[in-house]
């Protein structure tokens, strides 16, 4: 009867023919950056990043409302950094020790899309009504619960005295972008929307561009102003590339850009 060879030495027979490359592709990939960022800035960090080919093959973004992706990291959800789209949901954070890091990397901006050429000399208000007259139009808008651009909405409604009027026609949006949808598929009339969605929108467009840009500015002092925080949560096993990569959000090549994409830079709001 053959005698068996030791379990050792066969293990040792087997590494010594094995090929170099093939025990280094069996190595673990290092961890991705995950980023969890407001549904209004998706789109465009997404478009920033390809700027930085390394940079962006070393993250994972994880989109959703301020709300939600809050309600997430109370949760224990294993993101690196936050991007939200307020300043209270990065404090109330940072309240729990949760971030160890926050800055104002933009300001965001509301507006009315679509809006006919020849009712920019209407007021919003007057437009806002004339559409309410038929019951079955609709006006979308973010969740004011869950989505900070929502809760703008849900402001200057009330600001301008037709909120109460208007509440039986709204829909409601999961986040921002979900609002954006309903009117962009018609199932709304209208919308209060973040100005980034719509230029985003027209420049993927190459027919039909002209359609996103008749939207008008709701007037700032209709609601508080979307100012959207980031910090790098405490528990983060990526320290070293969650720095990196706030590095790059707020240094001036990035923050130079954000007036094209409808937010103005967090620079100016610190």
């Amino acid at each position: 009867m053959r005698k068996k060879l030791p379990l050792v030495i066969v293990l040792l027979l087997l590494c010594a023919f094995t090929p170099a490359e093939q025990i280094q592709d069996t190595s673990v990939t290092p961890a991705k950056l995950r980023v969890a960022v407001a549904s209004n800035f998706y789109p465009t960090l997404s478009t920033l990043l390809t700027q930085h080919t390394l940079l962006n093959e070393q993250i994972t973004l994880i989109h959703g409302s301020t709300g939600t992706l809050y309600a997430q990291i109370i949760h224990g959800a294993p993101f690196d950094v936050f991007l939200a789209a307020d300043e209270h949901s990065v404090s109330a954070l940072m309240d729990t020790q949760l971030l160890e890091y926050s800055v104002n990397y933009a300001q965001g901006e509301l507006v009315l899309w679509p809006v006919k050429k020849a009712a920019h000399t209407n007021s919003i208000s007057n437009t806002l009504i004339e559409i309410s007259r038929a019951t079955n139009n609709k006006i979308a808008i973010a969740d004011p619960q869950l989505a900070p651009y929502g809760l703008a909405a849900q402001q200057t409604l009330v600001a301008l005295g037709i909120y109460e009027q208007m509440s039986a026609q709204l829909v409601i949006g999961n986040n921002v972008n979900q609002a954006f949808q309903f009117v962009d598929t018609h199932n709304a009339t209208i919308g209060l929307l973040a100005k980034s969605q719509l230029i985003a929108a027209a420049a993927q467009q190459t027919d039909d561009a002209q359609s996103y840009q008749q939207f008008v500015a709701i007037p700032a002092h209709l609601h508080q102003p979307v100012i959207q925080q980031a910090g790098i949560l405490t528990r983060t096993q990526q320290r070293s590339l969650a720095q990196h990569f706030m590095a790059w959000l707020m240094s001036d090549t990035i923050q130079q850009q954000l007036p094209a994409h409808g937010y103005i830079s967090g620079k100016r709001t610190s």
